[in-house]
């Protein structure tokens, strides 16, 4: 889906334009507002998926990237766990 990015949680999916930085940057938006709103989406753009959970307050999810915790929001793509920042910028 190459220029397209996917939303999905549970009860629907959201497609959305990701072609330049503009347009991925308001999939993040999207994607980070479903996450709040349902728990958890899965975000698929260029071929990667990642996966948007609402972080425990307890015990925040630590990014793999820079080893800062998670703000309100973790992100997994694949078996690592990455903070908002890192994770938009691993997908460009």
């Amino acid at each position: 889906m190459n220029g397209i990015a996917r939303i999905s949680y549970p009860g629907g999916e959201r497609l959305m334009p990701a072609r330049n930085g503009y347009d991925r940057e308001v999939v993040f938006d999207e994607a980070e507002f479903c996450a709040r709103r349902h728990g958890q989406v899965r975000l698929e753009l260029d071929r990667s998926a990642i996966v948007i959970r609402v972080a425990p307050v307890e015990a925040p999810s630590i990014c793999a990237h820079c080893n800062k915790p998670a703000d309100r929001l973790s992100f997994a793509l694949g078996t690592r766990t990455l903070c908002r920042r890192c994770a938009r910028h691993s997908t460009r």
